[in-house]
């Protein structure tokens, strides 16, 4: 009977796992630089408070990994929500008060709760897999919460359009209290898996253990793909707005940005299908489908291009669910929210340089140039994992 019990609770993280993902996107979101911008009257400073967060998560990652690791994967999910709400909180206080330090200090609540959340999420979810007896499907159901996130993503795009319209700016930041607040919520619900093993081990030998694990090749190769796919994504992202800036008024550039999001969603479910074909071969076809798009939107250069490029979105599902999986199955249990977070360290590190790199060339050169080099790069990612598909397939 507790047995029946247990599974019925664990099967009902399941749906909580889609239900938070869906609330991961706040109103605020699109536009955070140009809210942050009307409280400090500088984007230097305002893109400051994004540096803030960004160096808070990174310092707290493998920290909170040994957390994790060692407390509880719903504990340490609860306080991931505690930190978005306060994070929400002092966005919505900073407005009112026109306060920069407020927006500073909720910087640190946002990198905390990142932080927090990176690694934990995935190991909760590998593990209540491995308590369902179905660990083989886990990249079914990565596929599917990562498709919900997307899909709550255009949710908040939609939504904010009316709120700006009608109520303002800080109407956005008000009503990103509601998804923080949900997804707390949704938290509570969680139930710990049996399959959870907290470490023993003090937090240096924790860390030396975790470490030691990226001895071995492939974990290394399969860390060093995801890393490198992080950073493309990242800054072909941010890249890409300013690209489509060219051909489209500022209102319009929201309607790709809501499509983006729609076919990502998508994207995740073509996973599912995909999937079949081998976790290594799914990643590689994505990589390729994502050059090859990014190719014809850059040859076409014209007011089609955004939307071509935006149909590269379409193989992030796939990206994503091999790389998550792939590494899970890699990872100790002891130590698996650890290694995760110096993954996400690696790729913290990286994503920087990258933004930074081809940042420099749009200055220099052009947006467009800085297109073409994110083109080449990614061209370089789909034959490292031709190299990763004969090597370990």
């Amino acid at each position: 009977m507790p047995d029946r019990r247990h599974s019925s609770s664990i099967r009902r993280n399941l749906l909580l796992f889609k239900i938070s993902s869906f609330f991961d996107w706040w109103p605020v979101g699109a536009v955070m630089i140009i809210y942050f911008e009307s409280i400090t009257q500088s984007y230097a400073t305002a893109s400051l408070v994004f540096s803030v967060y960004m160096l808070t998560q990174a310092l707290s990652e493998i920290p909170v990994g040994i957390i994790s690791d060692r407390w509880s994967r719903k504990k340490t999910m609860l306080a991931c929500g505690v930190f978005s709400i306060s994070f929400a909180l002092c966005l919505v206080i900073a407005g009112s008060m026109q306060s920069t330090a407020l927006l500073f200090a909720g910087a640190l609540c946002w990198g905390l709760a990142e932080a927090f959340g990176t690694g934990t999420d995935e190991a909760l979810m590998y593990e209540t897999m491995k308590d369902l007896k179905k660990r083989g499907k886990y990249d079914v159901v990565f596929s599917g919460v990562r498709a919900w996130g997307y899909a709550g993503a255009a949710a908040s795009t939609i939504a904010a359009v009316p709120l700006y319209y009608f109520f303002g700016l800080g109407s956005l930041a008000i009503a990103s209290i509601v998804p923080a607040a949900a997804q707390f919520i949704t938290y509570l619900f969680y139930t710990e898996p049996k399959s959870y093993r907290p470490s023993g081990a003090n937090s240096l030998k924790h860390i030396i253990a975790a470490l030691k694990n990226f001895k071995r090749d492939k974990i290394r190769a399969l860390a060093a793909a995801q890393t490198m796919n992080y950073s493309w994504n990242e800054t072909q992202y941010r890249i890409n707005s300013a690209y489509y800036g060219l051909f489209m008024p500022t209102w319009a550039v929201n309607i790709v940005v809501f499509v983006y999001h729609m076919l990502t969603s998508f994207g995740f479910y073509i996973a599912i299908r995909l999937r079949r074909i081998g976790l290594l071969k799914m990643a590689l076809a994505s990589n390729v489908f994502k050059s090859i798009t990014t190719a014809a939107g850059l040859v076409l250069n014209n007011s089609a291009s955004p939307f071509v490029l935006t149909s590269a979105a379409l193989g992030t599902g796939g990206e994503h669910s091999a790389e998550s999986a792939l590494l899970q199955r890699e990872f100790s249990d002891h130590q698996r929210a650890t290694m995760r977070s110096i993954v996400a360290i690696f790729g913290g590190v990286l994503s920087a340089l990258a933004f930074w790199f081809f940042g420099l060339l749009a200055d220099v050169y052009s947006v467009y140039a800085a297109l073409v080099g994110l083109l080449v790069y990614k061209v370089i990612i789909s034959l490292y994992y031709w190299w990763l598909m004969r090597k370990y397939r």
